[in-house]
């Protein structure tokens, strides 16, 4: 089937420069103007590269942690609360939330153990990769693997410093994965030879010591993947699906200053702390 293509659209979009935003609109305003111009099957497949912030946002609601919300997500805080309060019936019918996000639901209010963020983090992560591949568009599908094995990496990397089993962070169950827990097994140094493409560029850069000069790297990767995966798109889906992220990408350093640079390691590392304390808790159990 053919792609739709998006002539007028595309070339009315403004360039972007890594790390120049100009006086780009707020991404809210930009995913309007996705609704207003992209066919309805295209748009939700853009919707599906919002559904992390929906994923960060369902377990802010089961800490009952209204202090953290994320506006990007498609879904709010009142559809949570009406799945959790008319769960029978919501599951039933199950016409707004994914299926994956409605199961980690009617699981966690049937558990007397409290919430297993850890365990919630990476079963509404493998459904948001589900979601990719089920929708049949190659760019999201080469898309989460290559997020996925970026993840992975550092999952790896901090498991490592610790000397804690990175099994229980790693997401999917494929030969990098595999790859990556051998090299951990084997106590050997990140010299082997992987079988992903960017793997060995990711380690050297995750391996920088300065947590902001170490993100824009990574950003600045993820802005090139784009690029080699959709060299050949002209004003279709997957170009606009790219430049969906990459604007995402310029929006989160537009106006960046040093507070706000301080904050996001806080956050990186309270967020890495909670993963490994959680881990650690499970593997002693």
């Amino acid at each position: 089937m053919a792609k739709r293509r998006y002539y007028y659209f595309v070339s009315g979009l403004a360039d972007l420069l890594f790390d120049s935003g100009g006086n780009l609109p707020d991404m809210a305003e930009f995913r309007l103007e996705l609704k207003n111009n992209l066919h309805p099957d295209d748009y939700y497949l853009s919707s599906i590269l919002f559904l992390p912030y929906d994923n960060r946002n369902l377990i802010s609601f089961l800490e009952g942690n209204e202090d953290h919300w994320e506006e990007l997500g498609n879904y709010s805080r009142d559809t949570f609360e009406e799945y959790v309060r008319f769960l029978e019936p919501v599951i039933q019918e199950n016409d707004k939330l994914p299926d994956y996000m409605v199961k980690v639901i009617s699981e966690n209010s049937r558990s007397e153990e409290g919430l297993d963020v850890m365990k919630v983090r990476k079963l509404l992560y493998e459904g948001y990769v589900k979601m990719a591949f089920d929708s049949g568009n190659r760019f999201l599908k080469e898309w989460v693997v290559f997020e996925t094995d970026l993840k992975n990496i550092f999952s790896f990397l901090n498991a490592k410093s610790l000397d804690i089993d990175p099994e229980p962070h790693m997401i999917g169950d494929n030969s990098f994965t595999e790859e990556l827990l051998e090299l951990f097994r084997s106590g050997k140094d990140f010299s082997m030879s992987f079988e992903s493409e960017y793997a060995s560029a990711i380690f050297k850069i995750a391996m920088e010591n300065e947590f902001i000069e170490r993100e824009k790297r990574i950003d600045l990767f993820r802005w090139n993947y784009i690029d080699s995966i959709t060299f050949f798109e002209y004003f279709s889906i997957d170009m606009i699906l790219g430049y969906l992220i990459k604007y995402s990408i310029v929006r989160r350093w537009l106006g960046m200053d040093p507070e706000t640079g301080r904050n996001m390691l806080q956050h990186f590392i309270k967020d890495t702390e909670s993963r490994i304390i959680s881990g650690t808790v499970k593997s002693n159990d």
